[in-house]
């Protein structure tokens, strides 16, 4: 993969880092709601937000696979077999799971995609300026989620 040019770094980086807006708002209000419907609402919110996030996540070595053509059949495969596993998993989630242990779970599955993404990542030689912002983003989602997760554990905003 070729290297990033420094404009096209600072729009990726604006773009995720505000994709990070959400997450610590909504974690924020699930911590201290004006109201417990607030609560709830922040709460569901942050999970569905999760879900579109960890979807799109997949969604991006889905693109990787489909676009680069120095790839062998096998990584290509490996791309895609993979692309497809945060949304089933988050969806699994969703439908299973509620409150502080759907955000956790929430949580755990940011990071495991993030460590197989850097897996990937150093294999087919992504940009490490790729990588570090990627580490940035997954780190701060999955603390926002243990954080809101904590808050309801905790019995704040009753």
């Amino acid at each position: 993969m070729q290297a990033i040019s420094k404009a096209r770094l600072r729009r990726i980086q604006a773009l995720g880092y505000g994709g990070l807006l959400p997450f610590l708002g909504l974690a924020l209000v699930v911590a201290w709601p004006p109201s417990p419907n607030w609560q709830a609402f922040a709460t569901e919110g942050l999970g569905l937000y999760a879900v579109t996030i960890l979807s799109f996540v997949g969604a991006v070595s889905w693109g990787v696979a489909l676009a680069d053509p120095k790839l062998s059949e096998d990584q290509r495969a490996r791309l895609l077999y993979f692309s497809v596993l945060p949304s089933l998993l988050t969806w699994l989630i969703w439908m299973t799971l509620v409150g502080s242990a759907q955000l956790m779970a929430f949580a755990a599955l940011t990071l495991i995609v993030f460590l197989v993404d850097r897996m990937h990542g150093r294999a087919l030689a992504w940009p490490a300026e790729w990588l570090r912002l990627r580490q940035h983003l997954s780190l701060t989602v999955g603390f926002c989620l243990l954080f809101a997760a904590t808050a309801l554990n905790l019995g704040y905003g009753h």
